[in-house]
C-alpha cells in the first residue's frame, strides 16, 4: 500500500470533477483527481449534447432567475430541492462565464450567442458549445479538455486508472480513502480530510441506456457505505428518442422545440394524445408514451419515429448541420427520412442527499453533478445536467476551502484493509448483464407490484452470487467493486419504487397513474448504526 497526503481529493473526471479540482486549486488547496478512466476523457460530459442550459442574461431574452428557478420546480413535480433550484438560478450565469474564461467556446451566429429553445423551458436559455474539430459523438470534449488543460497547468494532481472502493472516516468525518491504481498494481491510501464526488450516476444499471461504461454508480456506492444519505433513488430520466440502428446515437431534444414530431408506425403525429404540449412535452411524458406506442403495436416493431421534415432547411443547417452529417454516412437524410428511435435510460435523477453547499450528513463528504440528487426532483430539463455540474462543482470547490479552513487535522491510525471475498464465483461480465436485463424487464419507465417484487429477488440472487464468489485478485477489486455498487444501487431503486405509491414526474408506477400528495416529497436512505438499510420519508416543505 502506498500513501499519500491532499488537502481535498475529487472522484470523477467528467466536468463537475474538472470544475472542483480547478476552483480548489485557484484557493491553494493540495489537489488530486482521481479517475478510473482518463480525465477529461470519460464519463457522461463525453458523451453528452455539449450544451448548457443557464439563465439567458440577454437583454431581449425575458428570462430571469425567478423564471428559471419557476421552470426547475415546475418540471421538478413537487420534489426539487427550492433551495438546490434557487442557487442554481442565481449563480448559473457566472458559472457559464467560468467556463468561458478557462477556455471553453460557445457558438456564435451573425456575432451573437446561439441559443435553443428545448421543451420544457419557458424561454431559450440552451447554449450550446463550439464543439468543431471534435468528433460528434463525443462533443463534450469542448467542454472537458480546457478546463483538463488548464487544470494541468496550475497543479492539480491526476491519478488516472485509479478505481476508489472505500471513503475511510472516524465519528463521521472523512479521514482518507483507498484505491486500486491499475498502473501500478497496489493500493492507494490517500490521506485527506475533504473528498468530493464527482463520479456521476448510474443509469448503467439498465441494459439499454446511452451512458459510458465507467459509469457505475460509484458515488452512490462510496456515499452510501461511508454513511451518507441518499434521496429519490426511485427517479430516473429516461432519453424519449434515441436511435439505435443504423447507428446508435440520441435524437436531440432540441430538435421538437425546433419544429420536429414523433409519429408511429402509421403515421399519426400520436404525442397531442398525451399531452396538450404535444412535441413539446417533458421527456418524461415522451418516453411514457413512445413506450406505450411500441408495446399496443403502433411501433415498427421496437422504434417509432422522428420526423424532421417540418424543421426549415436553414434551421437543420445551422443548428443541427453535424447531427445531420453523421446521419447522412448511415444514409439518412433528416430533412425527409423517418428516424427510428426509442427509450433509453439516461439520467440518474436521485443521487446522494446535499444542502446548498453540497455538504452531504458526512462531515467533509461533498457531491456535485449528478452523484448529488435534490436539484432535479423526479423531472430533469434539458441542458440543466451540464450547468448543474458546473455550478455545483464551483459551489463544492468553495465549501472545500471553507472546510479546510476550519478543521483540525486528523491521525488515520488504524487503516483498514480492503477485505473481499475470495474464490472463482460467476463471473462479473455475466450478472452485471443479468442485472441490466432484469432493471430494463421490471423497473424502468413503467413499473408494477408485481414487477419489483420479481426484481427485488433477482437482485438479492446477484447480491449472493457476489459475495460468495466474490474475486479472483486484487486487480479484480474495481470491476467487483462497480458491479456492487451497481446492484446496491438497483436494491435501493426497487425499495423506494415499492413505497412510492404514484405517478410522479419520470416515475410511473401502474396501478397508481395519478400523483398523491402524500408522496410530496423525497425517500431517503441510509445505513444505521447496524449496517442495516433504513429509508424514511421527508415531506418536500420540511
Amino acid at each position: 500500500m502506498k500513501t499519500e497526503n491532499f488537502d481535498v481529493v475529487i472522484v470523477g473526471g467528467g466536468l463537475a470533477g474538472l470544475t472542483a479540482a480547478l476552483e480548489a486549486r485557484k484557493s491553494g488547496l493540495n489537489t488530486a483527481l482521481l479517475c478510473k478512466s482518463r480525465a477529461g476523457k470519460s464519463g457522461n460530459t463525453l458523451v453528452s449534447g455539449a450544451a448548457l442550459s443557464v439563465l439567458n442574461t440577454g437583454a431581449k431574452s425575458g428570462d430571469s432567475a425567478g423564471l428559471l428557478e419557476d421552470d426547475l420546480l415546475e418540471s421538478g413535480g413537487g420534489m426539487s430541492d427550492h433551495e438546490l433550484c434557487r442557487v442554481f438560478a442565481k449563480e448559473s450565469s457566472s458559472a457559464f462565464s467560468m467556463l468561458k474564461e478557462y477556455g471553453v467556446e460557445f457558438k456564435e451566429h451573425g456575432g451573437n450567442p446561439m441559443v435553443k429553445h428545448p421543451p420544457g423551458h419557458s424561454v431559450p436559455r440552451s447554449f450550446p458549445s463550439e464543439y468543431r474539430g471534435y468528433p460528434y459523438m463525443n462533443r463534450g470534449l469542448a467542454l472537458t479538455l480546457p478546463l483538463l488543460k488548464h487544470a494541468t497547468e496550475m497543479g492539480v494532481v491526476f491519478k488516472e486508472d485509479t478505481s476508489v472502493f472505500r471513503i475511510l472516516t472516524r465519528e463521521n468525518l472523512v479521514c482518507g480513502l483507498l484505491a486500486w491504481e491499475d498502473r501500478t498494481g497496489q493500493i492507494l491510501l490517500c490521506r485527506t480530510g475533504i473528498v468530493i464526488l464527482a463520479a456521476g450516476g448510474g443509469a448503467g444499471i439498465y441494459s439499454r441506456n446511452n451512458n459510458t461504461s465507467d459509469v457505475t454508480c460509484d458515488s452512490f456506492g462510496l456515499a452510501y457505505e461511508a454513511g451518507a444519505a441518499l434521496r429519490d433513488m426511485e427517479m430516473v430520466q429516461f432519453y424519449p428518442s434515441m436511435m439505435y440502428e443504423p447507428v446508435r446515437i440520441p435524437v436531440s431534444n432540441p430538435l421538437f422545440g425546433d419544429g420536429a414530431v414523433l409519429r408511429n408506425a402509421s403515421g399519426e403525429e400520436f404525442l397531442l394524445r398525451y399531452s396538450q404540449k404535444g412535441n413539446h412535452a417533458t421527456r418524461d411524458v415522451m418516453a411514457r408514451a413512445v413506450k406505450q406506442e411500441i408495446d399496443e403495436g403502433r411501433g415498427n416493431p421496437r422504434f417509432v419515429f422522428a420526423d424532421c421534415s417540418k424543421i426549415p432547411g436553414d434551421v437543420l443547417k445551422l443548428k443541427y448541420g453535424e447531427l445531420s452529417a453523421v446521419l447522412s454516412r448511415y444514409g439518412l437524410r433528416m430533412e425527409k427520412d423517418l428516424l427510428p428511435v426509442a427509450p433509453s435510460a439516461h439520467f440518474y435523477l436521485g443521487g446522494i442527499a446535499i444542502d446548498k453547499t453540497c455538504a452531504t450528513s458526512v462531515d467533509g463528504l461533498l457531491a456535485c453533478g449528478e452523484a448529488a440528487g435534490g436539484l432535479h426532483g423526479a423531472n430533469r430539463l434539458a441542458g440543466i445536467a451540464l450547468a448543474e455540474a458546473a455550478v455545483f462543482g464551483k459551489i463544492a470547490a468553495r465549501t472545500a476551502w471553507t472546510l479546510f479552513r476550519k478543521q483540525q487535522p486528523l491521525s488515520l491510525s488504524d487503516v483498514p484493509g480492503a477485505v473481499f471475498p475470495k474464490g472463482p464465483g460467476a463471473p462479473l461480465s455475466r450478472l452485471k448483464e443479468d442485472l441490466g436485463e432484469i432493471m430494463w424487464d421490471r423497473a424502468s419507465i413503467v413499473r408494477s407490484e408485481s414487477s419489483l417484487k420479481i426484481a427485488e429477488k433477482e437482485i438479492e440472487r446477484i447480491f449472493r452470487e457476489l459475495d460468495s464468489g466474490g474475486i479472483k485478485d486484487a486487480g479484480d477489486l474495481p470491476g467487483f467493486f462497480a458491479l456492487r455498487s451497481m446492484t446496491l444501487t438497483a436494491r435501493i431503486l426497487v425499495k423506494c419504487s415499492l413505497l412510492r405509491k404514484e405517478t410522479r414526474g419520470a416515475f410511473c408506477r401502474k396501478e397508481y397513474p395519478n400523483s398523491s400528495g402524500k408522496f410530496a416529497g423525497s425517500f431517503l436512505v441510509q445505513k444505521d448504526e447496524t449496517g442495516t438499510m433504513a429509508v424514511r420519508f421527508r415531506p418536500n416543505w420540511s
